[in-house]
């Protein structure tokens, strides 16, 4: 009935077909009905609708064809192959992987990074590592935004950490638990182990910029940790391209965990995490984390983003007006 009723006379408001790369603009396939009624399946009818693209990661246009990166990626094919087919643990690490890391490090003005071969897995497999890197999240507060993506979601809730969600935004609310939380500890009485807050540089589904500052001032008088998801902010803005410390002039210091993913402006795959904070996690990082997400940045694409996409944000900028203004 459903199928019948709903969904044959809406199914062209998603799975559509396209011709051609996905860039910032796209050639959807045009699909009309055969029969009679709103419910008849629809046909192909070989012609193409040209559309801006807002309904995938490269809507900068960064992932099809770019005449500086893409020789690098088919360099790096040669070079390195495809995949290592195997974790970084047992054989599948290669130099540029460590070369990576460093140049995410230095782009970022940190002291150290990991990549991770999926942006939804930077957040749900190292985040529970990060709460307690032996996997006993008992103890440890995690205050999240309200409307934290559901890779947040799924790492703490893989962490055994106490969740206190917050308001999206909202530093009165946000305060408020942060002060219950240093006044009262735990139900039991005891102090908590840690308070970690969890927020987004930019929340995709809204738009917004978290509030930063007042939040990098909430977390230094509460003495918590601050874990920032740089995912759609990361090269996007900032005069550097730097993401939201960038934008809002707020030290990366005073980050204590930088989270961010390829797959948007820089037009790859896979993710990061940067930042010294819980020095015995980041010994535990390259073991557990590598290993449960089963692979890591494919060396074209970690070759490609060492040697051009971090040095090239400005592109970033240039890429977005184009799409804006055209």
């Amino acid at each position: 009935f459903y199928t019948r009723r709903l969904y044959s006379r809406i199914e062209d408001a998603w799975n559509r077909p396209i011709a051609g790369e996905a860039s910032n603009y796209i050639d959807v396939c045009v699909r009309a009905r055969k029969g009679l009624g709103d419910g008849a399946p629809l046909v192909m009818t070989g012609e193409t609708k040209r559309c801006l693209n807002l309904g995938s990661y490269n809507y900068l246009g960064f992932g099809g064809w770019e005449p500086l990166c893409t020789p690098a990626v088919i360099d790096a094919v040669h070079a390195h192959g495809v995949s290592s087919c195997s974790s970084r643990v047992e054989v599948g690490e290669v130099g540029v992987h460590r070369e990576l890391e460093a140049t995410v490090a230095r782009f970022l003005e940190k002291e150290a990074a990991i990549v991770v071969g999926m942006g939804f897995a930077t957040n749900s497999t190292v985040i529970p590592v990060l709460v307690d890197a032996k996997g006993n999240g008992k103890g440890v507060l995690v205050v999240s935004d309200a409307l934290n993506h559901s890779s947040i979601v799924e790492g703490v809730r893989g962490s055994g950490a106490k969740v206190m969600p917050f308001e999206h935004n909202d530093m009165h609310h946000l305060e408020t638990i942060l002060r219950r939380a240093t006044t009262r500890g735990q139900p039991s009485g005891a102090p908590w182990r840690k308070i970690i807050i969890i927020i987004e540089g930019i929340y995709s589904m809204e738009g917004e910029f978290c509030r930063l500052r007042e939040i990098v001032a909430l977390k230094k008088k509460y003495r918590a940790y601050l874990y920032l998801d740089e995912a759609h902010s990361i090269g996007a803005v900032g005069p550097r391209g730097r993401g939201v410390t960038d934008y809002l002039g707020v030290a990366t210091k005073d980050v204590d965990v930088m989270m961010g993913t390829f797959t948007k402006s820089f037009g790859s795959v896979g993710g990061y995490i940067s930042g010294v904070i819980m020095q015995e996690a980041f010994d535990y990082l390259d073991a557990p984390v590598i290993t449960c997400t089963g692979k890591d940045v494919p060396m074209p694409y970690a070759a490609n983003l060492e040697k051009h996409a971090l040095v090239t944000t400005d592109e970033v900028i240039e890429a977005v007006k184009s799409v804006t203004y055209r």
